[in-house]
């Protein structure tokens, strides 16, 4: 099964409880929606990229009334639930497909809003390259994803189990920003902040993940089932970080970031530069006076 198959099923799987469950995930989107407010922007096209069941393909309808929406997400089932907040009269287009090579042509979008999305991607600068292809020049991308420390609980107690990852692997903030001006967008913005949920037992806190949708894709995960012994073993060592009031913890590094696209982008072999037909007639009438 490919890592793109196994995201796509769990989150299908449970599409239609995910916004009752994916209290951490709605609060970022808030935050990143707030963000958005201080851009003086009036996009026409806005792709909401892992659009999920909908709720910010919906608030960005609100908020730019004169733009085209669309909602792209991996999962057919996240589509369906979106397509639930449609009315008659505000509909907007849903897609879906893999954020590596999207259905979109070149220099489409004015605004990528993408909302703890990206680090499902099993390369983020291909993400950015691909973003940057449907982005229109001076287009802004928002974006959420999650930071190194994230599950740092998880990380912790598995460490002493055996040699296999438990958790996904993360970027740090300063290398999505380093990606960002590799895959040459312009003036980019990066900072994390930082969130802990607390569960009331250590069962309640996996059981929250995956309905949360969450699958650990790290290569060096341990392909098999995990043993009683070894989940007894985990029980007993993530106890140790039960907070005062008995409940427990998971961390989530989340970094904030926004950026320009410029009129560069990298291709495979070298960059590419977009100049408009109205700049190469302006520059020919200047070179003539």
């Amino acid at each position: 099964m490919s890592v793109n198959t196994e995201i796509c099923k769990a989150f299908n799987k449970n599409a239609h409880h995910y916004e009752q469950v994916a209290l951490v995930q709605h609060e970022i989107g808030e935050r990143l929606f707030e963000r958005l407010q201080y851009l003086k922007i009036k996009p026409r096209f806005i792709l909401d990229l892992g659009c999920g069941p909908g709720t910010f393909s919906k608030r960005l309808q609100t908020c730019y009334p004169d733009a085209l929406i669309i909602g792209f997400d991996l999962a057919i089932g996240m589509l369906k639930e979106a397509k639930t907040k449609q009315g008659w009269w505000k509909k907007w287009p849903l897609v879906a497909g893999d954020m590596l090579a999207m259905p979109f042509p070149d220099g489409l979008f004015d605004l990528v809003f993408a909302n703890q999305v990206i680090h499902w991607a099993p390369s983020l600068p291909n993400v950015m390259s691909e973003l940057g292809r449907v982005m229109n020049k001076n287009g802004c991308l928002m974006f959420s994803t999650l930071g190194p420390d994230t599950f740092r609980e998880l990380r912790h107690v598995a460490l002493g189990q055996d040699k296999h990852a438990h958790t996904n692997h993360f970027m740090d903030m300063h290398d999505v920003g380093d990606c960002l001006l590799a895959e040459h967008f312009l003036d980019p913005v990066v900072d994390m902040d930082m969130m802990t949920a607390h569960y009331p037992s250590s069962r309640a806190l996996l059981q929250g993940l995956k309905a949360q949708g969450v699958r650990n894709i790290n290569p060096k995960r341990n392909p098999g089932l995990t043993g009683k012994a070894t989940f007894n073993a985990f029980e007993q060592e993530i106890s140790a970080f039960k907070t005062a009031q008995g409940k427990y913890p998971l961390t989530y590094e989340v970094v904030y970031g926004h950026a320009w696209k410029g009129e560069q982008r990298r291709l495979e072999k070298g960059t590419e530069t977009t100049i408009s037909v109205s700049e190469l007639r302006k520059t020919y009438r200047a070179n003539k006076e």
